[in-house]
């Protein structure tokens, strides 16, 4: 009798103690942040580039990139310079996990004032044989076709425009000419080497009149089901403080575990509870209670 009066105390003093601790509330997940890359094609000029007011590199050359984690929602991009020629604001609007590339470049009228592209990087599912490439217009140039292996696949793409196509792993062979012309390209034809499962942006950027056309080349690599979602944001050359690490799944802290687990055990001592009075109030043997485990913490 004294040894079930003891378990009795016992389990009301938890189911007191957990009682009074007050409701366990667990964390909300946070939503997966967005990986946006900053692509830095304007000829000529070293970037500053800033995310919601706050600076992100500086003085960043053409052809670099910048990549940084961004919450799900709307941020304001500013690009500007030190002797105060550039001076571009964009807004742009991110969903959890997406990829977006953000190209500061120029229009295609010559002397025109720098202008902003987005381009979410298409993460479908993907053959384990194929590739995808993006080949956007972001030259001082008018519209162009794209040519492939010899063969016009995309026609009349303006600046600002882009191309997307799944096409066998491997190298091929691309050119940009102008729209229903056949005569020489006003870039390439270049050698592009397509790893299988990877989606490969290209971003053409000059002036054919100068001989200045050139392209920015990105590979991000797709899992089987197109999810493109690496761990680390590499920063290139622009100058941030090495690589940041990205979490992609969220758990909830080590002390809203315990709490949560401290509150599982109470709530079982408190569905045993009326057995065990009834086994102390009729003097029969107590029943047998099956042993409670530690929870698991790791």
């Amino acid at each position: 009798m004294k040894k079930q009066r003891a378990i009795v105390c016992a389990a009301l003093a938890v189911c007191l103690a957990a009682a009074s601790s007050g409701p366990v509330h667990a964390q909300e997940p946070t939503a997966p942040p967005a990986r946006v890359t900053l692509v830095q094609a304007l000829p000529g000029v070293n970037v500053d580039m800033a995310v919601d007011g706050e600076p992100v590199a500086q003085g960043v050359p053409l052809g670099d990139v910048v990549t940084v984690p961004l919450d799900p929602g709307s941020h304001e991009l500013t690009f500007s310079d030190a002797d105060g020629e550039v001076d571009v604001v964009s807004t742009l609007r991110v969903g959890p996990s997406t990829r977006t590339d953000v190209v500061l470049h120029l229009p295609a009228e010559v002397d025109g004032d720098p202008v902003v592209n987005s381009y979410r990087t298409p993460s479908a599912p993907i053959g384990s044989g194929e590739a995808r490439v993006v080949l956007a217009h972001t030259a001082t140039a008018p519209p162009a076709d794209v040519r492939v292996d010899g063969q016009v696949v995309f026609t009349n793409i303006a600046n600002g425009e882009y191309a997307e196509a799944d096409v066998p792993a491997g190298t091929h062979s691309v050119a940009l000419l102008p729209t229903g012309s056949a005569d020489a390209p006003i870039l390439g034809p270049l050698e592009v080497q397509l790893e299988p499962r990877t989606v490969t942006s290209v971003y053409a950027y000059g002036n054919p009149s100068d001989r200045s056309m050139n392209v920015i080349v990105r590979v991000v690599r797709l899992s089987a089901d197109g999810v493109a979602a690496p761990r680390t944001i590499e920063t290139g050359r622009a100058g941030l403080a090495g690589d940041l690490v990205v979490g992609s799944r969220f758990r909830l802290g080590a002390e809203a575990r315990t709490r949560a687990d401290a509150a599982a055990v109470a709530a079982r001592l408190l569905r045993l509870l009326p057995t065990v009075l009834r086994a102390v109030a009729s003097a029969r043997p107590a029943a047998v209670l099956s042993p409670l485990r530690s929870p698991d913490l790791s």
